[in-house]
């Protein structure tokens, strides 16, 4: 499995392509963040010199949705030219099993989203602490353990993303099967909103678009039961949709 692992990741390395998709994703995602804060006064009517510096973080941050969703095309395209250019029948040749063929790529796709996504986390970081530096603000603590949380919750959606989008795209076998499934998880809750609060309420709790931007919004170090009962939910939608993705691949025929 290991092994598996480590083409993939050359292939990302070595393939233009893919190098270059990462790049980008790296770019935009700074580009944006940035450009949410410097434009925080046409949003929101209000000067970046009010703002606290959990607010300047809280702001940047937004380029992390970038990367999400380019995280989720990028995944769904990887694993659908595996299915477009016949690369699964020399895959399956070398591992046979399909349990083992499709974990290695969850696995591998869980470990580059985290590492994407912790890179720019820390990046975007930096960033802010030289703005605020800059404007004569109050510097983001180091160590402060409300805050190492909130960044881990930041971190989890990239990751989450990506991995319904690879499930979706064994599913289907195509990149567009794997890109609407994880984007119409993304972006249903806004259409949900629009329904009744006695409908809307009951429904967003079973999606992960709460339970991540709880994470998102801790502000405290303790851990509470609303907490746990959000990694719970994350964990049943990826449980079952990993189940999803590897019936139907073992289904297939090749």
């Amino acid at each position: 499995m290991m092994h598996l692992i480590k083409t993939d990741f050359k292939k990302i390395t070595f393939l233009p392509g893919y190098r270059n998709f990462l790049i980008a994703t790296f770019l935009f995602s700074i580009l944006f963040g940035i450009t949410f804060l410097f434009t925080i006064d046409i949003t929101q009517g209000r000067k970046l010199t009010e703002l606290s510096s959990i607010e300047v973080l809280d702001i940047t941050l937004l380029g992390i949705d970038v990367t999400a969703i380019m995280l989720i095309i990028f995944t769904a395209n990887l694993i659908s030219k595996e299915f477009t250019t016949g690369a699964i029948h020399t895959s399956l040749a070398i591992t046979p099993l399909r349990r083992k063929y499709f974990i290695s790529k969850i696995l591998f796709i869980a470990i580059l989203s985290f590492l994407v996504s912790i890179a720019l986390t820390c990046f975007i970081f930096a960033i802010d602490q030289f703005i605020l530096s800059i404007y004569d603000l109050d510097r983001l603590p180091f160590f402060e353990q409300t805050l190492f949380l909130k960044l881990i919750g930041i971190i989890i959606m990239p990751i989450f993303y990506s991995l319904l989008s690879a499930t979706g795209a064994f599913y289907m076998k195509s990149a567009s099967g794997g890109i609407t499934y994880a984007l119409g998880i993304m972006f249903l809750p806004a259409l949900i909103k629009m329904f009744p609060a006695n409908f809307s309420d009951v429904t967003l709790s079973i999606f992960p678009e709460k339970s991540l931007h709880m994470f998102s919004e801790i502000n405290t170090s303790s851990i509470s039961g609303s907490q746990i009962y959000a990694v719970l939910i994350l964990m049943l939608w990826i449980l079952i949709s990993c189940f999803l993705g590897i019936w139907k691949f073992k289904k297939s025929n090749f």
